[in-house]
Formats: C-alpha cells, structure tokens, sequence
C-alpha cells in the first residue's frame, strides 16, 4: 500500500511540474507548449475528416487538392435529398493559410438546393438559385465546411476551392 501511494505521489508531482514548465514557454521557440498546441491541432483535424462525405457516397467526381479544404468537385444530380459535406475540416490554424477561393457553377433543373459555408455554428449562403460566381472566404479556427443540401434536387455542380495568393 505504501509503495502505490509513493508511485502516486511521484506521478503527482511530475504531472504538476509538467503543467508549470509549460506555462512558461516561449511560443516561438517550439518548446513543449508548442508540441502540444500542435499536436492537438493536427489530432482534431484527423477527427474532422470524418464529417466530410466519404468519396463513395458523393454524387460526383471529387480531386482534392494539398488538404482537405481545397480541390474540385464535379456532380450531376437526380432527384437528390440530402446532405454532401464537400470541403473543408475543423482545425485551429490551418497549415496552408486561411484564406480561400471558392468558384461555382450551380444548375438547378428541379427541387431546390442550397450551397452553404458553414463556420463555426454560423452558416452562409453560397448560392440557392442557378448562378455561378468566384467568392473569398476566411476561415477561422473550428468547424468549416463547404455543404450542398439537396430537395429533390436534380442539376449540376461544378465546384473549385484553392488557397487565394496574397
């Protein structure tokens, strides 16, 4: 019994030491603080994949691009009802920069459509009617995706999102 309680109190201390020396980083020299900041990124970002729609249950023809934020998709639609999680991921500092442009080309022929940026717990409008256009959006930290929701939706899609160049 004493032995556990030694090992512990042992544990207990180093664990204490751990947090305390890690208050005291330096962030720009890539010290414990930072490995651990970094490595939770990296961590929720391999959860956030999941969210998107796996390859084999979209409509159409998806090339990602340097991650999964970036690439073209390509669709055509027959009375679809439904959700498609295209792009995008949930990260803390996204490693390729926060800033993207998205080109679509949307054709509705029936049902209705709606193609969302979600960020956060907040979503925009893409695009609800026939159009095509060329937008800029900031990504923050946390949840962002590109979504296409179908009503029986039959048309096309042809979607492109790279990193803008600054």
């Amino acid at each position: 019994m004493k032995k556990i309680k030694k090992i512990v109190s042992v544990l207990l201390v180093l664990s204490i030491i751990g947090c305390f020396s890690g208050c005291g980083s330096n962030h720009d020299k890539g010290n414990l603080k930072d490995n651990l900041i970094d490595g939770w990124d990296r961590w929720i970002q391999s959860f956030s994949k999941h969210a998107l729609t796996k390859e084999r249950n979209l409509q159409g023809e998806k090339d990602e691009g340097i991650d999964a934020y970036t690439g073209t998709y390509t669709a055509a639609y027959d009375k679809f009802n439904g959700k498609e999680f295209i792009f995008g991921g949930t990260a803390l500092n996204r490693e390729n920069g926060n800033h993207l442009q998205v080109t679509y080309k949307l054709t509705i022929e029936d049902g209705t459509v709606e193609l969302n940026w979600i960020a956060g717990n907040d979503e925009y409008s893409i695009a609800n009617i026939s159009s095509e256009d060329t937008k800029e959006y900031t990504i923050s930290s946390g949840d962002n995706y590109i979504v296409l929701k179908g009503d029986n939706f039959s048309g096309s899609l042809e979607l492109t999102v790279k990193d803008v160049e600054n």
